[in-house]
């Protein structure tokens, strides 16, 4: 028996808190209801890759950080931004070990550094080494995911690009310090993308998608507590309850509309990624904006 495509197909990944939960709470599938449509969910950890599921035709919508975009426009992926978070610039940072003899960026030149490659962590590290002289490969980078933290502690990286919930986790033991914080470099935002063809011939499903997000985004606000159980459930190789709970309350929640201030802040990052030759060309950010955007309800 041949099973039916589904309607909307959405990629789901640990580090987009909003569509993990989404994806776990069934208020897509309530709203569908009335669209007589269905949605299917591919669960994977590797949020860099989510240009390279559209490109393939395996999911129709994903969220990641800014730079996965970027990314899938200068390797001519066919994406365009739906809407993006306000800036979450206490949910990450570089930083060292309380320890650690490195005092300033100019001194992890030659050093190793943890990070994702691909994710948000490339544009925050490529920006903050720009602003001290540096270029992109004037350190070793250990593309480790979220290993990062465990290698920074044990000594084999002499920084990491960290994020919630382990970096909260960390600095509530004292182990680490912050070398860079993210509010002087990057905005730091969730950004949802679709691919152009879906988002311009399914718009009232990329519609529903947003109108469930912000409800989703509303229930970890109201539950907090709940839904930092969920990700101590479903993931539990990371940190504690406690950890995502003051991971959780650190981050806006709410979904907000692409403006001409995320435009440039993700130009102006285009721009120094293609100079380092980080981005295999230069791009043009607002190709990737919709003629006419989506409407972003109150949460």
């Amino acid at each position: 028996m041949t099973q039916t495509k589904a309607d909307v197909t959405i990629g789901v990944h640990p580090n987009n808190h909003s569509l993990f939960v989404l994806r776990r709470l069934g208020f897509l599938e309530e709203i569908l209801k009335d669209h007589n449509s269905s949605v299917a969910w591919v669960d994977y950890t590797d949020g860099a890759r989510t240009p390279l599921r559209i490109a393939s035709g395996e999911i129709d919508f994903g969220g990641t950080g800014s730079t996965p975009p970027l990314t899938a426009q200068a390797s001519d992926i066919d994406i365009v931004y739906v809407a993006v978070s306000n800036p979450r610039t206490a949910s990450g940072a570089l930083v060292v070990r309380k320890e650690s003899p490195v005092q300033s960026v100019a001194d992890l030149k030659g050093l190793r550094i943890a990070l994702s490659e691909g994710s948000w962590h490339t544009s925050f590290l490529a920006t903050a080494l720009d602003k001290a002289g540096l270029l992109y490969d004037d350190v070793v980078r250990a593309d480790i995911g979220n290993e990062g933290a465990k290698a920074l502690l044990a000594g084999e990286v002499e920084a990491w690009v960290g994020n919630d919930p382990q970096l909260t986790e960390l600095h509530n033991k004292g182990l680490i310090r912050t070398l860079v914080p993210l509010e002087s470099h990057i905005s730091h935002r969730s950004v949802w993308f679709a691919s152009r063809d879906f988002a311009t011939n399914q718009p009232q499903l990329i519609q529903a998608v947003v109108e469930a997000l912000q409800q989703a985004d509303q229930w970890i606000q109201d539950n907090t507590r709940e839904a930092a159980e969920l990700f101590a459930r479903d993931l539990p190789d990371w940190p504690s309850v406690d950890s995502w709970e003051a991971a959780l309350r650190r981050r806006p929640w709410g979904l907000q509309p692409i403006t001409e201030e995320f435009i440039t802040e993700q130009q102006r990052v285009a721009d120094l990624l293609a100079r380092q030759h980080i981005l295999p060309k230069s791009i043009i950010v607002s190709d990737a904006v919709l003629p006419v955007p989506v409407e972003i309800g109150g949460k």
